[in-house]
């Protein structure tokens, strides 16, 4: 089984950043910040880095885009969370991005997208809620939820796009449909597994017996 490569960013909000690598290629999964670490990584490694993947268009997730030259993949009914600083977080933060968006080989993506890589390949979860167009990404064994689902909790939904009832109905499906083996690699904070959040999530728990939540 391939370890998972993990690197913590600093910023406003810390958060995951991931290398996924199969033999000396890889994709980075939401580079939010410090892109001079994000490089220093897979230079250290010598990764041929194929693209960035990324699970949603928010601040945190994407203020390091521009840390390779490489086609940047994001879905289609996110486009418009990303391009606009007042819906992915720059402007909240009083900040301007270090990079100009169209310049930039930005591509959408859709749930049919799958991205080859080494012997496997990566599939594409559309999975809205926290926005509209977040999805999560799967490799074998690894899922990277993004800010759809961590240990022990949920995405907020009160940001631009973000709807509890599509929150709601992308949990449930992706810890009912999914194998309980599947370990889940969040945004923010620490791994978890589908098996472990069905027994302990309280999100999940009280969607499932049809109770309200109110964040």
């Amino acid at each position: 089984m391939n370890a998972v490569e993990k690197l913590t960013l600093d910023g406003e909000i810390p958060v995951n950043c991931y290398v996924i690598a199969r033999q000396g290629a890889c994709y980075i999964v939401d580079p939010g910040y410090q892109k001079e670490k994000i490089q220093a990584y897979i230079a250290a490694k010598g990764y041929q880095v194929k693209g960035v993947l990324l699970t949603h268009g928010h601040i945190d997730h994407i203020e390091a885009l521009d840390c390779f030259e490489v086609p940047i993949f994001i879905h289609e009914q996110e486009w418009g969370i990303l391009l606009n600083n007042s819906k992915n977080g720059f402007d909240f933060f009083g900040k301007k991005p270090k990079y100009q968006f169209d310049q930039l080989d930005i591509r959408p993506i859709n749930s049919s997208t799958v991205f080859p890589l080494g012997n496997e390949e990566i599939s594409v979860y559309l999975t809205p809620g926290h926005t509209i167009g977040s999805v999560c990404y799967r490799i074998g064994h690894d899922l990277y939820t993004g800010d759809t689902l961590f240990e022990g909790t949920v995405g907020k939904w009160d940001r631009p796009s973000g709807n509890m009832d599509q929150l709601r109905d992308s949990v449930l499906w992706l810890i009912d449909s999914l194998p309980e083996h599947l370990i889940i690699h969040p945004g923010h904070g620490r791994s978890s597994t589908i098996g472990v959040e069905k027994q302990i999530n309280p999100f999940y728990i009280r969607w499932r017996n049809g109770l309200e939540i109110i964040q």
